[in-house]
């Protein structure tokens, strides 16, 4: 059987890409001030190679969704469409949070540094709600999937870790400061493993490339 490229190329960027691009820039500075004069000095030309990393990770998570909501539909729809709304609705909220940044790059001497912190402090707070969502999205996707042939150990590291991280989400959006984000970090983890997996087994279900069904119509006897 042949490897399934979809899978592992786009699981491959979904995790490297963030973990990558935010191991290389971190953001600016966490006071007012520093982010301002951060802002007027311009982004370091490293930030434009882990930016690009990370909207080309955000691009393969699209792709990778997509796979298993394909591959989930046929045989757990109500799973398969969880995970396309929850996933669809965290890659939404992921790039949405972009924006605060562009407003403060883009007009640093307008604003004062209270108005800065606010904008950074919204940025980084929409990674708490989107690891929720993230992590909805896999315990929707484990749940569907260890009702198929899919290797039962990287379904239930979906469900289970899914799971805390919904719980940790919930706990983050009610008190920011207390959110814990080991459970992304392991999806992130179970993406690059699966994709390894495919690899290095031919043979396993994950190679399986979703096809669309077809139905003969019989045509009445008459």
């Amino acid at each position: 059987m042949k490897r399934n490229r979809t899978l592992v190329i786009s699981a491959l960027l979904a995790s490297l890409g963030p973990l990558v691009g935010n191991g290389l820039y971190a953001g600016p500075g966490t006071d007012g001030e520093s982010i301002l004069a951060d802002a007027r000095e311009g982004l370091p030309a490293i930030a434009y190679f882990a930016y690009t990393l990370e909207l080309l990770g955000f691009a393969a998570l699209a792709v990778l969704l997509a796979w298993l909501v394909a591959f989930l539909f046929g045989r757990a729809p109500v799973a398969a469409v969880t995970t396309g709304i929850a996933g669809c609705a965290m890659l939404a909220v992921k790039v949405g949070s972009a924006a605060p940044m562009m407003v403060v790059n883009d007009m640093p001497d307008k604003l004062d540094p209270v108005t800065a912190e606010a904008l950074i402090s919204m940025n980084d707070q929409s990674f708490v709600v989107s690891g929720f969502l993230m992590s909805l999205a896999f315990l929707a996707a484990g749940i569907g999937l260890l009702a198929t042939e899919f290797p039962r150990w990287l379904s239930w590291w979906a469900t289970v870790v899914g799971g805390l991280g919904a719980v940790a989400g919930v706990a983050g959006v009610l008190r920011p400061e207390a959110y814990v984000p080991v459970p992304f970090l392991l999806l992130l983890v179970w993406m690059i493993v699966v994709a390894l997996v495919a690899v290095t087994r031919p043979d396993s279900a994950l190679n399986v490339i979703p096809t669309k069904r077809t139905q003969h119509q019989v045509g009445a006897p008459e």
